[in-house]
This record gives C-alpha cells, structure tokens and sequence, in this order.
C-alpha cells in the first residue's frame, strides 16, 4: 500500500479526482435546485396585458359577461335592501312592544286613581 501515501502522486492524482466528482455533483444538485425555480415561472403572454382598472374592465365587450354582471350587482343590491328592512323591522318591533309596555301602565296608573278617587268621595 505504498502506491496510496500521503506524498505519492498517485494519491495526489486520486485526491484531486474525488474533489473534480464532489464538485460536479454539487453543480449538478444546485442547478436542478435553482434551474427549475428559473424556468417555471416564465410568463410571456400576461406580462403585456395591461392590469384592470376595476373588478369588471374585461365584461364590457361580452354580453352574457355583462348580464351576469348585472345580475350579481342586484343581487348585492337586494341583499343589501333586505338587511335593511329586516334591521327597521326588528326597531319598529321593539318600539312596539315599548309602547305596549306603557300603554298597560298608563292604564293601570289610571285604574288606581279612579280607585282612589271612589275612595275620597265614599
């Protein structure tokens, strides 16, 4: 094993050899690692096209696009009104029942004083 020592140039040779596959399979591990991170997000077509100025910009060429989008504008606008009624629903029925409230003590604030009143004139 005298072929194999430290100051051999056969050893030298074989060492210089492990470091040329060691880096070679390195390169190779970091160009799969970041080549396909690279060539995966080549996007040609969408980077000309101008970004939308608001949410319908593309429907006003296309007509069922624009009933549809109708349609969705007064269903948000039905929804809206519906909450609306419901909420004034809601007070008025509590107004309501406030209002029942003091009626029954109205009347029974009056039942008192006509009882009161029997009693002072008997």
């Amino acid at each position: 094993m005298l072929i194999f020592s430290a100051g051999t140039p056969v050893a030298i040779f074989m060492f210089l050899v492990g470091c040329a596959l060691l880096v070679s399979i390195l390169l190779k591990r970091s160009y799969r690692y970041f080549g396909k991170a690279k060539g995966s997000t080549v996007i040609t077509g969408l980077e000309h096209l101008p970004r939308p100025k608001s949410s319908w910009d593309g429907t006003y060429r296309d007509a069922g696009a624009i009933v549809d989008r109708k349609e969705v504008e007064m269903a948000e606008l039905a929804r809206d009104l519906s909450g609306q009624l419901t909420t004034k629903m809601i007070v008025l029925e509590q107004l309501i029942s406030e209002s029942q409230k003091q009626i029954d003590r109205m009347e029974e604030l009056l039942k008192e004083m006509e009882t009161i009143g029997k009693e002072k004139v008997s």
